[in-house]
Parts: C-alpha cells; sequence; structure tokens
C-alpha cells in the first residue's frame, strides 16, 4: 500500500476534524449541510439516458435522523439528493460524513469516504458497502459521465446527441486492521494485482484462475479476499 507523507497525514487529519464536527450536525439537521439542487438543470438538457443510479426516489435513512426521506444518488454529480417536500429537491455532497440506509427491503448502504484516483489526488464520494466481513470491508462505486452533444462536422456526417454514459464499476477494500485513512481502487489487471497485494498476488491469481474468478465482481472478490486472509 501506498506510504502516507506527512502532508497527507495532516491532510486527512484536518478532513477527519472537518468531517466529524459536522457529522455530529448531521445526526439532528440537515439545513446547514444541503443545498436546493436544479432538477431541470439546462446543461443535461436533451440528454439521452439517466445521470441518475435509480431514476425514482426511495426512501432511506440519513445518518441519525429519525425522519425517512425519499432519496436518490446523482451518479455524474456525485450528489445524493433528498426530497424535502413534493416541490423542492435538496442535496449533499460526499464531502461530509454520510451513512445513507435505504429502507425499501435492499439494505443497500452508501457511504461518503476518501479515495485515492488515478491522479493520485485524494477525494470524497459516495460508495456502496457490498461486504462487511471481520478483516474487510469491500465498497463499489458505480459512476456514469456526461457527453456533451456533438454537431454534424459536414452535411454528410450526423451529430451527436449529448447522452449520459456508464463508465466501469470500480471496487474499493478497506483492511479494518490497516491503518490507511484512504481507499484504493482494487486493479483488475493481472500486473497490477500482483502489485496491488504484494506478496499476496501471485497466490490471489493463480487461485482466481483456478476457481474461474474475477476482479471486477463482487462475490468474484469477496472470496478472493477470504482467501487472501488464509494465506497471509
Amino acid at each position: 500500500m501506498v506510504k502516507k507523507t506527512i502532508s497527507l497525514a495532516l491532510f486527512l487529519l484536518l478532513g477527519l476534524y472537518g468531517t466529524a464536527q459536522i457529522a455530529q450536525n448531521a445526526n439532528t439537521t440537515l439545513n446547514d449541510l444541503s443545498f436546493f439542487v436544479d432538477v431541470n438543470n439546462s446543461k443535461y438538457k436533451d440528454a439521452e439516458g439517466s445521470k441518475y443510479l435509480d431514476q425514482q426516489f426511495t426512501l432511506a435513512k440519513i445518518n441519525n435522523l429519525d425522519k425517512v426521506y425519499p432519496v436518490r444518488f446523482d451518479l455524474v454529480d456525485n450528489i445524493m439528493e433528498f426530497k424535502v417536500n413534493d416541490k423542492d429537491v435538496k442535496g449533499v455532497t460526499p464531502k461530509q460524513a454520510y451513512r445513507i440506509v435505504f429502507v425499501d427491503g435492499s439494505d443497500r448502504i452508501f457511504t461518503s469516504k476518501t479515495i485515492m484516483g488515478n491522479s493520485k489526488d485524494l477525494e470524497r464520494c459516495f460508495l456502496e458497502e457490498v461486504h462487511v466481513g471481520d478483516a474487510f470491508l469491500l465498497y463499489k462505486r458505480q459512476r456514469k459521465k456526461f457527453q456533451k452533444a456533438q454537431p454534424a462536422k459536414s452535411g454528410y456526417e450526423q451529430g451527436i446527441s449529448a447522452k449520459f454514459k456508464v463508465m466501469n464499476t470500480q471496487f474499493y477494500v478497506d483492511y479494518i486492521e490497516d491503518s490507511i485513512d484512504y481507499l484504493l481502487e482494487i486493479p483488475r489487471t493481472k500486473k497490477k494485482v500482483k502489485s496491488f497485494f504484494g506478496e499476496s498476488g501471485d497466490a490471489l491469481i493463480k487461485y482466481a484462475k483456478k476457481e474461474r474468478l474475477a476482479f471486477d465482481s463482487k462475490e468474484s472478490l469477496v472470496k478472493i479476499l477470504e482467501y487472501r486472509q488464509q494465506i497471509r
């Protein structure tokens, strides 16, 4: 895993202090943290598809609030929207500490976490908690991006409509024994898998091949990570 530098540790310390302070307030009210959402944003006018994980609102508990809110997850803008009433929709960002539990029978849980992106910069995002074990937690990140419309370059070509494009799902692991305060994406390619898991890399690759497991599947990753604990 990546070693933390002094500046990184300071960043995380300040971030944790800030989220702890805000989370305390979020247990009783969302008024100071939320903002009104323009659900008819002209930027996305006439775009094909949806920017949401699910277009429909689903009842959910937010942190320790007593009230249950209808919520939906905006994957493009990384905002968790919730209905205040029949007319108004507000949103919260993952910059603060949130744990959102769907109460529709699915028991889906979304929580705000710090991850390290491909650019090696730390960022906050909402991740879905898909497995909680004795040694590790597994998170899933579903993503979409907005592609702007592209006009035709000539009369012989057709323009491309604006649309929301589904991107590859990412998985992140949080080892309970690990003191690192941010999450790294589990890679998919053989070379990167070997580097990511260090001394266990070769054994995990062989195990995945033998059991026909993939590094981009929740069920497979749970088995792979449990096997890692057995051989360490």
